[in-house]
């Protein structure tokens, strides 16, 4: 017996040494350094190269490289017995893409920290370079999981992180974060951060590019306030700049799959200073109300109470916006649009378009409407010795094609003694001209009248041949065969 338990200690003092050999000295660690360089490079999904090793009983060093480059250097205190670290690390990333394999992202990467504690509950704080900017954090772990965050950046470039994802440059600024999360990935997670971006500027360039919009160097600024708990994000968002405010009100986004759903306002004081994107001068104030939500899809939907006297409500999906505008004031609507108030009614439209292939069909009936004084009509008064503007044309529609910002219009309107419409009636918003032709029916005797040139001020002429015919034809009583000498 008593050999036994002399050969059983004997056994346990030789594995005991043979570990602290193989974990504790040099030859060890060499001995250790390829299964160590797999172990790593099998985490990281990346090839590396395990350049020093050291490991004593209560000390670390190891540096690795990628193609001959260091990227990871972690040197400090270690005990495995007592299973505790204070260590100081330093990553540096000279290309994420081809550190992560995702070519979606792109830049580099550095920080350097420190990680302390037990194995099973430690800290890592750090510092980081990234965005152009410094980014300081502080993670809790907790059994290999994250549990508290703290965040501060500050002086980050906005074009910079666009840049690192692979996005469109489509502005740039300077953005500052704050950030503090307790019990991540449970459901008693909460939080709140703070982001701010300040002195921001469109690009005009990439916005003339992808989206067709020239002189769009527009400045802003961003507040916004983000709270959290559970599996769910409370967003309240501030956008200023010269053009208007957009206000997000509430808006709730699911962590897990980024789900959200949200309500808005947004006010702009002077919509002429959308002349940008319209290329057209316009009048007046806007307020818009909504709601949004974000799925698989995005879908928005927007009210104005007020838009020239009536309501106008739209919606978004993906690239299709549908509008639906009732009981507004013509005349109020061609004044907003700096256009020759020539007509006033009720007006009620129905428009679908798509955003993608700028192309789009629209309805607009105009109820119990009248012609205001204007060259038009004077050249009817004058001429036919008819005034037209005391007619009234309970129901007119306008259908029209829609091709990016060519229009093409049929008219239809009738009175008790007139009837007017136009077929394939054309107008270019971009070059701001107009080519239409107007059959006009007085008490059944036919004229024309031709609309063309520039929108604000078109030239009007009649075409009385046919109306004409018919005076003399009913005073005369002319024969058919001599009608056509006039």
């Amino acid at each position: 017996m008593r050999k036994i338990l002399i050969g059983i200690v004997g056994l346990i003092i030789v594995v005991a040494i043979g570990a602290y050999i193989l974990l504790f000295t040099q030859f060890g660690n060499n001995l250790l350094k390829p299964t160590i360089q797999k172990k790593i490079s099998k985490a990281l999904g990346k090839s590396i190269v395990v350049e020093k090793f050291k490991l004593r009983p209560s000390t670390l060093k190891l540096v690795c490289t990628i193609k001959n480059k260091k990227f990871l250097d972690i040197h400090g205190k270690l005990n495995l017995f007592s299973k505790s670290m204070d260590l100081n690390y330093s990553v540096d990333i000279p290309n994420i893409g081809d550190f992560t394999g995702k070519k979606s992202i792109k830049g580099s990467f550095y920080t350097t920290g420190r990680v302390y504690g037990e194995f099973s509950d430690f800290f890592v704080n750090g510092d980081a370079k990234a965005f152009g900017g410094l980014i300081s954090y502080k993670v809790r772990m907790v059994k290999d999981k994250p549990s508290s965050l703290l965040l501060s950046g500050n002086d980050l470039r906005l074009e910079q992180a666009l840049a690192m994802f692979n996005l469109p440059i489509y502005a740039d600024g300077s953005i500052s974060v704050k950030a503090k999360f307790n019990k991540l990935m449970s459901e008693e997670g909460n939080g709140s951060a703070v982001l701010k971006i300040n002195k921001g500027l469109t690009n005009p360039i990439v916005l003339k590019d992808k989206f067709g919009i020239s002189n769009a160097k527009i400045p802003f600024k961003l507040v916004s306030n983000i709270k959290a708990k559970a599996k769910l994000m409370h967003v309240i968002l501030k956008l200023s700049s010269k053009i208007g405010i957009l206000n997000i009100t509430k808006s709730d986004v699911n962590i897990r799959n980024f789900k959200s759903r949200g309500a808005f306002n947004m006010v702009i004081p002077d919509i002429n200073r959308l002349y940008f994107i319209t290329k057209r001068h316009m009048r007046g104030k806007l307020i818009f109300e909504g709601n949004f939500t974000k799925t698989k899809n995005l879908a928005v939907n927007a009210l104005c109470a007020n838009f020239a006297d009536g309501l106008l409500k739209v919606k978004f999906k993906n690239d299709i916006v549908k509008a639906v505008y009732k009981n507004g004031r013509l005349k109020k609507l061609l004044y907003m649009l700096e256009y020759p108030e020539v007509f006033d009614s009720s007006v009620n439209l129905n428009l679908v378009y798509n955003l993608k292939t700028t192309k789009g069909e629209s309805r607009v009936k105009l109820i119990n409407g009248h012609f205001l004084p204007n060259r038009m009509s004077y050249l009817i008064d004058t001429l036919a010795g008819f005034e037209i503007t005391g007619e009234l044309y309970k129901v007119s529609t306008v259908d029209s094609k829609i091709d990016n910002m060519t229009v093409i219009s049929n008219l239809f309107m009738k009175s008790r003694l007139t009837e007017i419409t136009s077929k394939d009636a054309y107008v270019n918003f971009r070059t701001n001209r107009v080519d239409a032709t107007l059959n006009v029916v007085i008490s059944h005797k036919p004229l024309k009248v031709y609309i063309k040139g520039n929108l604000n001020k078109p030239s009007v002429k009649l075409n009385l041949e046919g109306y004409i015919k018919s005076k003399i034809k009913k005073i005369l009583k002319v024969p058919k065969g001599l009608l056509h000498l006039f």
